[in-house]
């Protein structure tokens, strides 16, 4: 890991985020990219337009904040011995995301997400989504603390989310050489969901991860429920965890007979950070 892109837009869901992106960093020698996306104002459709109503000059006073913002960030991160390159830029914030990580070649998205307690939260929480489908490299996606305490960025327990269905050697690989680096227990977590088919013999799958893991068995937990997200979320309310990894597949075929919203329901839904990783991207 080299560059990692950090989406900063100095909220409190963002400040989260980035403990994990500076451990993460100084843990790998990886440079961090902080980008912030000033999203492009939309005028009021009902009320009479003359001129640009301001929005030119108002745009180029936020940028100079937003500068100066990535600048003081840039520094702070410096003086902690991890390096930062700053990217200010106008546009859709998806779109925007997406496009800056591959400028950049980033080898990971670190954001964050809110509470969704109001429009702009939702907002921001629909964008942590969209980013996990459709990025070409992981997403890690931290949660906003519940409290005004920010958390320290603890690796000691990794659950991966597999629905057993399809070759994970490749993602399951990553996930393994990550929880080593960290000296992380690693378990693997399937939902037997009334909601889900049961297309392949679940232990052909376990098989292949089990060579990927190597010669110690590899502790795999199996829990049913009505639905994948909830049997997820019952299951890390009785084994805490610090991380959550899921595989995206919603560019598939078959991702419509695998509940195409399930990764961006978690993006939602999960209380803890949650890393995406793209089956079909250049991970």
């Amino acid at each position: 890991m080299k560059t990692i892109l950090f989406a900063a837009d100095f909220s409190d869901a963002s400040k989260d985020a980035l403990v994990w992106a500076k451990m993460l960093a100084k843990q790998y020698g990886a440079n961090i990219v902080a980008l912030h996306v000033q999203a492009i104002p939309v005028p009021d459709a009902s009320m009479p337009v003359i001129g640009d109503l301001g929005l030119g000059t108002v745009a180029a006073d936020t940028a100079a904040v937003h500068h100066e913002q990535l600048n003081e960030l840039a520094d702070t991160l410096q003086t902690e011995g991890v390096s930062c390159r700053t990217d200010l830029r106008r546009g859709a914030i998806n779109d925007t995301i997406l496009a800056a990580a591959d400028e950049h070649k980033a080898d990971l998205i670190v954001m964050g997400r809110s509470q969704m307690s109001g429009f702009f939260d939702r907002l921001m929480g629909t964008s942590a989504t969209g980013v996990a489908r459709f990025a070409h490299c992981p997403v890690l996606v931290v949660p906003t603390s519940e409290d005004d305490v920010t958390p320290s960025a603890d690796l000691k327990t990794i659950v991966y989310s597999s629905p057993l269905e399809f070759d994970e050697e490749v993602v399951f690989g990553q996930v393994v050489a990550l929880a080593r680096v960290f000296g992380a227990s690693l378990r693997v977590l399937h939902v037997q969901a009334e909601n889900q088919p049961n297309l392949t013999d679940d232990a052909e799958i376990i098989s292949q991860l089990q060579a990927v893991y190597g010669p110690e068995p590899l502790p795999v937990d199996t829990v049913k429920s009505n639905t994948v997200t909830g049997g997820i979320e019952k299951y890390l309310d009785k084994h805490p965890a610090d991380l959550l990894v899921m595989t995206t597949r919603e560019r598939d075929f078959l991702s419509g007979l695998l509940n195409p919203s399930l990764t961006g329901r978690m993006v939602v839904l999960s209380h803890i950070p949650l890393l995406v990783y793209q089956a079909k991207g250049d991970l």
